[in-house]
């Protein structure tokens, strides 16, 4: 699958949950290549960046 048909499901799950909701998802392309893509429905920008802040911050907390 290509980023466009992956951000194209997630902006259709996100929008299907019927909440307020952001995602982050990355997936192996293959060939240890990685693709990534966000999607948030009805959330203040604000609250998103917020959010991926803490998710960054937790997962390096976990790494090191």
């Amino acid at each position: 699958m290509d980023e466009q048909e992956v951000r194209k499901k997630c902006e259709a799950f996100v929008k299907g949950l019927g909440i307020s909701c952001f995602i982050v998802f990355g997936w192996e392309k293959g060939n240890q290549q990685y693709g990534m893509v966000s999607s948030y429905h009805r959330m203040p920008v604000q609250a998103v960046i917020k959010g991926m802040s803490w998710a960054l911050n937790d997962i390096v907390n976990k790494s090191m």
